[in-house]
């Protein structure tokens, strides 16, 4: 009985997990409860310009496992349609120009248990028409845990700014990837569409 009593209280608890575990020990006549918690631990990162140097600057897909310093790394994929990327140049994480048409390029990036985000994204130089963006957080099952789709609100000269600013409520489920789109409507090759930062906090 001592044997198993040993073996029981020299169970882990695995990382990234929150929990409590009640480890059972003691004799015939004596119960006594041991509580083990593993609490998550927080993380912070920001796509900016200096991020921008972990991507190539080109028109086609790309995959980047983005080295954070401060976890393992965010796997982060790139999908311009019809648009030439330029990543770390203005003081802007990213920044497209479109090359024929209608065009638009999106971010997906995956991470644990998000917990806040905020995007500072802008176009300059829109000319025929108000560009859009969308922005979507999935749980592990596909559903949107939020959601946000609009057009710039330009000045005189064609450019405008959004921010975007979500943090985690009580009901909201674990956010496990994020998915930004930004789209060109047939503006002229001197449109940029930029994301200035991105930034995730997330625990795990």
């Amino acid at each position: 009985m001592k044997k198993k009593a040993l073996l029981l209280a020299s169970m882990g608890v695995l990382a990234c997990t929150v929990g409590v575990t009640a480890l059972v020990v003691g004799g015939a006549n004596q119960l006594d409860a041991f509580a083990i918690e593993a609490n998550p631990t927080g993380h912070s990162f920001t796509f900016n310009a200096a991020t921008g140097s972990q991507f190539e600057s080109m028109p086609g897909r790309q995959d980047v496992n983005v080295t954070t310093g401060v976890s393992d790394p965010i796997h982060t994929t790139v999908a311009p349609e019809s648009m030439e990327l330029f990543f770390g140049q203005s003081g802007r994480f990213v920044g497209a120009e479109p090359t024929l048409g209608q065009c638009d390029y999106s971010l997906m990036i995956g991470i644990n248990n998000l917990t806040h985000f905020e995007i500072d994204m802008g176009v300059e130089n829109d000319v025929d028409t108000e560009d859009e963006y969308s922005i979507t957080l999935l749980d592990g099952d596909r559903n949107q845990v939020g959601y946000w789709h609009s057009s710039f609100e330009l000045d005189g000269d064609g450019n405008g700014t959004a921010n975007l600013e979500w943090d985690k409520g009580p009901t909201d489920g674990t956010v496990v990837e994020v998915n930004v789109s930004l789209y060109s409507m047939d503006d002229s090759p001197d449109t940029n569409l930029y994301i200035e930062s991105l930034s995730l906090t997330w625990n795990c």
